[in-house]
């Protein structure tokens, strides 16, 4: 089936015009900004010394999950601010009229939005985590395989001078190929199975907004709305995404100090692509 194409040029023309029109915007993404900046200092990698080496591998992974729970909760968190600020933004598209501040990222900490916004943002990323297993798996085994060969290499200070023909560094050397080549295919199959659902439910967020502002839906028929809208044009908005890229990856070298006056437009230009889903599919409808 042939689907029709979205304007990505359009789409981000109009997102510039929308941020300008409303400057004040600036100030409901604030917040999720602050706690983006925030998480991108915490790495759970960074909690694990070489003591884990003499640990075996499953012992390594539940180390490692125990040392991210914090970071995790700590994005999760943010998602929830982050969704409260998109839906500030589309009842400002939806109405101009729409007051704007600091405490807009705040919406959807209300007793009666909480609960769904929780559970729908929660299920998604349960998803999205299933999703993610061989990937995340392969990420593991690289940082595995990197403690493991700098600890041979402060085993072994005559370096790269070493005896190969020794049992040792033949086992290593096995074991560290094992880890490193299979971390490397892990991570190209995850990336390439992962990418496809990631923008499948990257409609979630907005959808979850609508929702919230005429009534309530189940989680998981929201998921399943966001899969039926990006049906055919998953592609579209990863190219999106691409165009983004120079934005992102200003954030990325300011420590996401950008982001504050980045975040408004960014997510502008997803309301904007939302919104020509919405329209062609209620044209096919």
């Amino acid at each position: 089936m042939k689907y029709q194409k979205i304007d990505l040029k359009e789409v981000r023309q109009q997102a510039r015009h929308f941020q300008s029109e409303h400057p004040r915007l600036l100030l409901v993404f604030l917040l999720p900004s602050l706690l983006l900046i925030l998480t991108s200092f915490i790495s759970p990698l960074s909690l694990i010394d070489e003591g884990i080496l003499e640990q075996s591998f499953i012992s390594f992974l539940t180390t490692l999950l125990q040392s991210s729970l914090f970071p995790l909760a700590l994005g999760f968190t943010s998602s929830i601010i982050l969704a409260g600020a998109l839906f500030t933004s589309i009842n400002l598209f939806r109405v101009p009229q729409t007051e704007l501040s600091f405490k807009g990222s705040l919406s959807l900490l209300d007793n009666r939005l909480f609960s769904q916004t929780f559970l729908t943002l929660l299920l998604k990323r349960f998803y999205l985590f299933l999703w993610s297993l061989p990937n995340l798996l392969g990420v593991y085994c690289l940082f595995y395989s990197s403690l493991m060969a700098r600890k041979f290499v402060e085993l072994h200070p005559e370096f790269p001078a070493v005896d190969l023909s020794s049992t040792d560094t033949e086992q290593f050397l096995l074991t560290f190929a094992l880890y490193f080549f299979g971390s490397v295919l892990l991570m190209i199959l995850g990336t390439i199975i992962y990418l496809p659902q990631y923008y499948a439910y990257s409609q979630v967020e907005p959808l979850l907004c609508d929702t919230l502002a005429i009534g309530i839906a189940k989680p998981s028929r929201i998921l399943e709305t966001s899969r039926f809208l990006m049906k055919g044009y998953k592609f579209q908005r990863f190219v999106l995404d691409l165009q983004l890229l120079p934005w992102y990856f200003l954030i990325w070298i300011s420590f996401g100090i950008a982001g504050i006056s980045i975040y408004p437009y960014v997510y502008s230009c997803q309301i904007f692509f939302y919104q020509r889903l919405l329209e062609r599919k209620h044209k096919k409808g």
